[in-house]
């Protein structure tokens, strides 16, 4: 299903050595993750319970019969984890043949974009879901304010109870005290499980079981991942070698555009986790064989601060022929990764390789999984806290001192 090849690109600057001294900590690293309690997400059978599952699929249903347009609303790990899956498991222009289409809003604070937003969806039947667990955060708090004034214009109290989702912490928060007191649809964020680790709460399977993915086979292959957490330790082992040996930055290579908001996750998942202590490596991400003709020379011959973590996917939904090579232009693309890997690797760039064999709910479930796991482990190797992010809260602690000054 997944192969990862950690040594081909990688050989003669990291030893089987150094990586078997790390290795030897696996049982302090197992208990870590088992006890921590922020580590929610890392049990995955109480996140899979048949209750929560039902819970969800019934509500996905009726968000399908029952609207044209279905808003979610949230920024960073509220809508991330679900717009990566969304992406990646549909066809391509997805939003223009199904019903309901799915946008993900209160990422931004622009005028023009809420402005052609509400433009584009006032004369259609409208179902939202916000996700936020503290029910403060001021860019989702504001698209909620923006979308309900068009709800309320639209719909009765009564109907509104039918069209509003609320995803939020169990008891405390705005959120809560609304749905408390409005009688709002609600589904819990659980306490010990953060943002950018919540794919697998209602905040990423309500909107992927919309799109109709089947999120059982999420677990299953979430699952197949917990079962294999070596590899998940010799990933994050090498990541901290690299970094000692003055490797900066790690790209998230793909040669399948499906995945694009995958990495947009990664970036959000590694560079909030780890980057704490005036430490870290920076995570970006790249589109190829897009990228390869912008910073492909830089990646080539300019400074060697980076290493790749590239993701293929060996097998297409619908494969074309190209008769001038024989060959498919999957075939093609697959070859075009392996001869940049090559390519990089000659110009001292250093490759790890997931060779993903088809891109479904399984191995997607996998990826989301092995990519947590190991961001964790990193925290755990490198000494700082993963789920947190004070850094993120200074801005919103500026920014909110900015507009009650300019209030006055």
């Amino acid at each position: 299903m997944i192969k990862f090849d950690f040594n081909t690109y990688v050989k003669d600057f990291i030893s089987e050595d150094q990586i078997k001294k790390y290795q030897m900590i696996t049982p302090q690293i197992k208990e870590y993750l088992n006890t921590n309690d922020m580590a929610g997400w890392y049990h995955l059978d109480k996140l899979f319970n048949k209750e929560i599952l039902n819970d969800i699929n019934q509500t996905a249903t009726y968000i399908r019969d029952n609207c044209d347009v279905f808003l979610v609303l949230g920024i960073g790990g509220s809508y991330l984890g679900a717009a990566s899956g969304i992406e990646a498991l549909n066809q391509y222009y997805y939003n223009n043949s199904m019903s309901p289409q799915i946008y993900f809003v209160g990422h931004n604070l622009s005028s023009d974009y809420y402005h052609d937003l509400i433009n584009n969806i006032k004369e259609k039947s409208i179902i939202i879901n916000v996700i936020s667990k503290s029910g403060s955060t001021l860019e989702t708090k504001l698209a909620y304010q923006l979308i309900m004034d068009l709800m309320r214009s639209k719909y009765s109290e009564q109907e509104l109870k039918k069209r509003v989702i609320v995803t939020t912490d169990e008891e405390t928060g705005a959120l809560r005290t609304e749905v408390n007191e409005q009688g709002y649809k609600s589904f819990v964020l659980p306490r010990n499980i953060g943002g950018r680790y919540s794919v697998f709460t209602p905040v990423g399977l309500l909107p992927m079981a919309v799109s109709k993915i089947d999120i059982e086979k999420l677990y299953i292959g979430s699952k197949e991942a917990n079962d294999n957490l070596e590899t998940q330790i010799k990933y994050a082992v090498i990541r901290k070698l690299l970094y000692d040996q003055g490797k900066l930055v790690e790209a998230y290579v793909v040669y399948e555009p499906k995945l694009y908001s995958f990495t947009e996750w990664l970036k959000q998942l590694y560079g909030e986790s780890l980057g704490k202590k005036d430490q870290g490596i920076l995570p970006i991400s790249f589109i190829n064989s897009r990228d390869l003709h912008s910073l492909g020379q830089f990646i080539q011959q300019g400074n060697k601060i980076l290493f790749e973590t590239v993701i293929n996917i060996k097998k297409s939904n619908h494969d074309i022929k190209i008769d001038q090579y024989d060959k498919s232009l999957n075939d093609i693309n697959n070859i075009a990764s392996k001869a940049t890997s090559i390519a990089h690797f000659n110009g001292n760039v250093l490759n790890n390789i997931i060779d993903v064999d088809a891109l479904n709910e399984e191995t997607l479930g996998y990826l989301f999984q092995f990519f947590m796991t190991s961001c964790a482990i990193s925290g755990y190797l490198e000494d700082v806290n993963p789920f947190d992010q004070e850094g993120v809260e200074e801005y919103k602690r500026i920014m909110r001192e900015l507009l009650v000054n300019n209030m006055n």
